[in-house]
């Protein structure tokens, strides 16, 4: 086997241009798909975390029946006895954490101008926890950081809203709230930060508080769901699956079946990065089989001569994939380097990605070094060269003896 590899090498070193220029294509088509392939990864990992961090935790916990219809009253269908609960979420293999919310909505007022509001009652410390981020000290602070207001209800205002409220950090601001009892709440809350969700048409509307405050407002000691961070992604589905086996009457959603965006966006690139495929296997095909038909073609009465000497067909046929197989597998070796070259330089560059739609803030562009990507690109692009190569092959395991040596 050895030596008609050797031979198959340098009858694929005959024509250096045309080789070259094939090896060209496929070194390029490599490098395409990888440089893409781990750009997707990236964007799929940084947009699942940022969407697992920003809001939606691994796995949120309810009670059936608040899935099952709609409440009349804030917290009717709420969580009861969250501390018990939360103990025994604590214990099970790959939590982190946990933290109640309680989501509710209501008008907010400066004293002449009012506004809808969508709000959320949140556990501070956990909360940062989560999503690592702190307010900026120009726009005031996070819940609780300030000990000297401690007996004070606080309120963090999304920008847009504290830009149509026309608030500022320490002004006074008024909460109006339907309680769970169905009555009429109102509540002064001191405005003691700012923030940026990047999500524009949320930034009109959302705000914070703390926990008490809202279960004080809403009056009410239950909360709207519980939320439960894992130490790792990959464990959302067995931890999900355990903890509705152990607690009846909650159900867990996961965090992806709850990432509308992020579904999208997966679905989008997974068509990009699937017709990219498709083109690069068709380049490589139309290349492979052209570069091997020109082959075949100056080669004719070679082979001929071969079948002379009693060189059977599919012996033939062989030389000439080995032949296709050493021209895909260097294509794409180099690729792969070229590749894994330039993925280097641009993870190191700094280059920043524009905002996406829906949101304020660009990224740093990142091309994952992913060793599955780069293995599927290799097989692919040998495969591929190797599947062109077998009809130009099979063609001249066909020839005629008389016609072959006959050629001019």
């Amino acid at each position: 086997m050895f030596k008609f590899i050797k031979l198959a090498t340098k009858n694929v070193f005959r024509n250096r241009r045309r080789t070259i220029i094939t090896g060209l294509v496929l070194v390029f088509g490599a490098t395409a798909l990888i440089l893409a392939g781990g750009f997707i990864s990236f964007s799929f990992r940084g947009l699942s975390e940022s969407t697992i961090r920003g809001q939606l935790g691994h796995i949120q916990l309810y009670t059936k029946e608040s899935l099952q219809r709609e409440e009349e009253r804030p917290l009717e269908l709420g969580i009861d006895s969250v501390e018990v609960l939360k103990k025994k979420v604590l214990i099970q293999d790959h939590v982190r954490f946990t933290m109640a919310r309680v989501e509710f909505m209501g008008l907010i007022s400066n004293g002449d101008k009012s506004a809808a509001f969508l709000g959320r009652g949140v556990e501070p410390e956990k909360e940062t926890k989560l999503a690592g981020f702190a307010l900026d000290v120009d726009t005031g602070k996070f819940l609780g950081e300030n000990p000297a207001n401690a007996q004070e209800n606080e309120v963090v205002l999304a920008r847009g809203l504290a830009k149509s409220m026309k608030a500022k950090i320490g002004d006074y601001l008024t909460l109006m709230t339907t309680t769970s009892k169905g009555a009429l709440n109102a509540m002064d809350v001191k405005v003691a930060g700012i923030y940026a969700t990047g999500i524009p048409e949320y930034d009109e509307r959302a705000l914070m508080v703390s926990l008490p405050t809202a279960q004080q407002l809403l009056n009410s000691q239950k909360v709207s769901k519980l939320v439960v961070v894992l130490d790792e992604t990959d464990k959302t589905e067995e931890v999900a699956s355990r903890l509705e086996q152990l607690l009846p009457g909650i159900t867990a959603k996961r965090w992806f079946d709850m990432a509308t965006f992020y579904n999208a966006v997966v679905r989008l690139y997974n068509a990009i990065f699937g017709f990219l495929g498709v083109i690069i296997f068709v380049i490589v095909v139309l290349s492979s089989s052209n570069t091997m038909m020109m082959s075949i073609f100056e080669r004719t009465r070679e082979i001929g001569t071969q079948l002379a000497v009693g060189t059977s067909p599919l012996r033939l046929m062989v030389n000439f994939l080995y032949e296709g197989l050493i021209v895909g597998a260097s294509g794409g070796g180099i690729g792969l380097i070229i590749a894994y070259l330039f993925a280097t330089l641009i993870n190191v560059s700094g280059i920043r990605m524009p905002a996406p739609p829906g949101s304020t803030r660009g990224y740093p562009l990142i091309v994952d070094l992913v060793p599955s990507i780069f293995a599927g690109v290799f097989f692919l692009i040998t495969v591929t060269t190797v599947i062109a190569t077998i009809f130009p092959a099979y063609k001249a395991s066909r020839l005629k003896i008389v016609d072959a040596l006959g050629h001019v």
